[in-house]
C-alpha cells in the first residue's frame, strides 16, 4: 500500500463518527493500517467494515479511553497484532450535558467530574501509553490530540468545565511534545471550529443548529468545517512534512483565532 504511512500502524480514538471516523479513513487512505477505538461497537464496527470496503486495512476494539485498563489492553493488543504502533490521534471529548452554558456556579460536581474525565482525563490515559509502546517498540512516533478554540479563547457556550478541560488538553500536548523529543516522540494538537459532530446534537437536532448559527459569525469563513478538513490536518501533523512541527496547537478554524 502505497502512502505517507505506508508501512505504519495508526490508532484513532472515538473513531465511529465524527472527526474520528474521518481521520481513521484518512490514515487508511494513507497506506496506514487503524485500529478504531470507541465505546459505539456497532457504529465503530459498521466504519471499520466501510474503510475494509474500499481496500484498505481497519479493525475495530472496543475501548473507553476514560478506562486505564481499555486503554492499556487497546495499545498492548496492537502491538501483539501489528508488532507496533506509529500514529496515534486522541480525540475523545464530550462536555456533559449539565456542563454546557457559562453559569457554572449551576453545575454539579458530577457533570465536572464526568466533563474532565472524558475530554481530559482520556487524553492522559492515551498519552501515557501510546507514548510507552512507542518509545520502546520503534523508538519513536507522532501523536495528534484534539483539543477545542473554547481551550484557547472564551466560547460561553461550551461551559467552564469543557474549557477547562480542552486548556488542559494543550497544556499536556506541550508538555510531552518537550518531554518526549529526545526520544523520538512528536506530540501537536488540532483546535476544531465549527466542526458539526453528535455533540451539536446532544440536545436535539433544533438545538444544533441554533448553537451552529450562533457560533458560525466568529469565523472569517463563514461556513460549517466538514470532518474530513479536520482530519487532513491531523494527517500532516502525522506526517513526515510537519516532521519539525513539535508541541503545535494547530486552529482549524476557518481564521475565528485570527481576531483575537
Amino acid at each position: 500500500m502505497s502512502g505517507a504511512f505506508a508501512g505504519k500502524v495508526g490508532l484513532v480514538t472515538a473513531a465511529a463518527a465524527g472527526i474520528g471516523a474521518a481521520t481513521a479513513e484518512a490514515f487508511a487512505r494513507q497506506g496506514a493500517r487503524v485500529v478504531l477505538a470507541d465505546i459505539d461497537r456497532e457504529r465503530g464496527e459498521t466504519v471499520a467494515a466501510a474503510i475494509r470496503a474500499q481496500g484498505y486495512d481497519a479493525q475495530f476494539q472496543y475501548a473507553d479511553a476514560t478506562n486505564e485498563a481499555d486503554v492499556q489492553a487497546l495499545v498492548h493488543n496492537i502491538v501483539q497484532t501489528y508488532g507496533g504502533l506509529h500514529l496515534a490521534a486522541n480525540i475523545v471529548g464530550d462536555a456533559h450535558p449539565e456542563a454546557a452554558g457559562p453559569e457554572f456556579h449551576l453545575q454539579s460536581l458530577e457533570s465536572w467530574d464526568h466533563t474532565l474525565a472524558v475530554s481530559l482525563r482520556s487524553t492522559f490515559l492515551c498519552l501515557k501509553h501510546e507514548i510507552g509502546c512507542m518509545i520502546h517498540q520503534q523508538g519513536g512516533g507522532v501523536i495528534a490530540n484534539v483539543t477545542s478554540l473554547a481551550g484557547l479563547l472564551h466560547v460561553p457556550e461550551s461551559g467552564a468545565a469543557y474549557a477547562a478541560a480542552k486548556a488542559g488538553v494543550v497544556r499536556l500536548t506541550r508538555f510531552a511534545a518537550v518531554t518526549y523529543a529526545d526520544r523520538g516522540v512528536r506530540v501537536n494538537c488540532i483546535a476544531p471550529g465549527v466542526t458539526p459532530t453528535a455533540a451539536y446534537n446532544k440536545a436535539g437536532p433544533d438545538v444544533g443548529r441554533m448553537i451552529i448559527e450562533r457560533l458560525l459569525p466568529n469565523q472569517p469563513i463563514r461556513r460549517v468545517i466538514a470532518t474530513s478538513e479536520q482530519a487532513a490536518a491531523i494527517v500532516w501533523l502525522c506526517s513526515d512534512a510537519a516532521s519539525m512541527v513539535n508541541g503545535h496547537v494547530l486552529p482549524v478554524d476557518g481564521g475565528w483565532t485570527a481576531r483575537c
